[in-house]
């Protein structure tokens, strides 16, 4: 029979070698993986305040650009309790600050008249005090005057007396009325000082009475009263003007707050595509509330299980080749990070699911290299697609093999 033959007997025997070669040659040369994911994360979009979705995001798989208006919020529900309070204080404090301001300038008003007519008082008491000063000097010419006729009348009599013509009472007569004249004399010339005294304290500004007190008209009396008023409204004026300044920016604040309580707009915060969204125009939304998720495709990935006895093997920075499955195109890729079976995996930030590890396989990632994978917006950058990956060996390692062979048999 031709099953018999030898010619036949070889040729099975080539294909079975070749077919074992064909299938321990893979592993001989490198280490494959068939359960990887290409993996990407995804921005989460919150709601930044409270309302009602004006404009409804893009559909889902919609490519959008970094700053493109992806939703605007309104909110007529904004609490402007604070911004009404605080108008009305500032408002409060500018009419405050008009009307301490009209009664000051009428008390400065006030104050000019009363110094017009302190000006008009010191002015009258000078007039007469010059005239008084006038006839006291007259009246101490005629006591000087005096004082010489009784001089000279006392020296007659003393000389008359010596000859006998005058008695002794007459010359005493006469040095009376002399005494008599100097001492008018003297007091007129201390009244003269006097009224002197009180002339030039009159031009300062200080009235002198007869018992030597200060003597402040009404006028001056009343002036010092409205300066005094006067300085206290300037201190309540500058109160309230610091008060309406600290409540313009308080204002200023306020209403930035309301503004953006009013209405906001959520931009796109990178080139990618609509992954999820959740409300649609219309939406009531609260604060920090899920929206959407844009899909990064910047840095795609893609996940791998390998036996973790090839833990040292795949380490960060080494190269990978990497095939979608169905596809013949081959990305270049680069090891990121290998963990072990027990490490814990992040899963919420992910856009696909990470393989599952049902034995002991360490977790590979492979970071792929800028391709046009990164810009296929259309099947969303590929993301979740099954990836086969790929890392050649630059040995066989048999002598690794052997040492691995005893250990597990001894």
């Amino acid at each position: 029979m031709i099953l018999n033959h030898r010619l036949t007997r070889i040729t099975v025997g080539i294909l079975l070698l070749a077919l074992a070669i064909a299938v321990l040659l893979p592993g001989l040369t490198g280490y494959s993986s068939l359960d990887g994911t290409v993996n990407a994360r995804f921005a989460v979009i919150n709601a930044p305040v409270d309302g009602e979705i004006d404009k409804a995001p893009p559909r889902i798989g919609t490519p959008v650009k970094e700053g493109e208006t992806l939703a605007t919020i309104s909110n007529e529900r904004v609490n402007r309790a604070v911004l009404a309070s605080l108008r009305t204080d500032h408002r409060t404090a500018l009419e405050r600050v008009a009307a301490l301001r009209r009664e000051r300038d009428e008390l400065v008003r006030l104050r000019d008249d009363l110094a017009g007519r302190l000006d008009i008082f010191r002015n009258a008491t000078i007039a007469s005090l010059e005239r008084e000063l006038q006839i006291l000097q007259k009246r101490v010419e005629v006591s000087r005057a005096q004082e010489v006729v009784a001089r000279v009348d006392l020296d007659r009599r003393q000389d008359l007396e010596s000859k006998g013509i005058f008695t002794r009472k007459m010359v005493e007569s006469a040095e009376a009325a002399g005494a008599a004249a100097g001492g008018e004399l003297e007091i007129s010339n201390l009244t003269v000082e006097l009224l002197q005294e009180r002339l030039s304290a009159v031009r300062k500004g200080i009235f002198i009475v007869g018992d030597g007190q200060n003597d402040v008209p009404y006028s001056r009396q009343r002036q010092d009263e409205v300066i005094v008023r006067i300085h206290d409204l300037n201190t309540r004026i500058a109160e309230n003007e610091t008060r309406a300044k600290q409540t313009d920016q308080q204002i200023a604040e306020e209403e930035r707050r309301v503004l953006n309580l009013e209405s906001a707009t959520i931009p796109s915060p990178l080139d990618g595509v609509v992954w999820t969204r959740n409300v649609v125009s219309g939406s009531n939304v609260v604060l920090n509330s899920e929206v959407m998720r844009i899909l990064d495709c910047r840095d795609l990935f893609v996940d791998i299980l390998v036996p973790e006895v090839d833990y040292d093997e795949i380490y960060p920075g080494r190269d990978a080749e990497v095939r979608l499955f169905g596809r013949g195109d081959v990305f270049k890729g680069r090891v990121q990070a290998v963990k072990g079976s027990s490490a814990v995996v992040e899963k919420d930030s992910l856009a696909a699911n990470e393989p599952e590890a049902d034995e002991r396989n360490a977790r590979i990632r492979v970071t792929l290299a800028p391709s046009a994978l990164n810009a296929d917006f259309a099947n969303f950058c590929q993301v979740g697609r099954t990836a086969q990956v790929r890392f050649s060996k630059r040995s066989l390692h048999v002598a690794q093999w052997i040492q691995s062979l005893w250990f597990n048999l001894f």
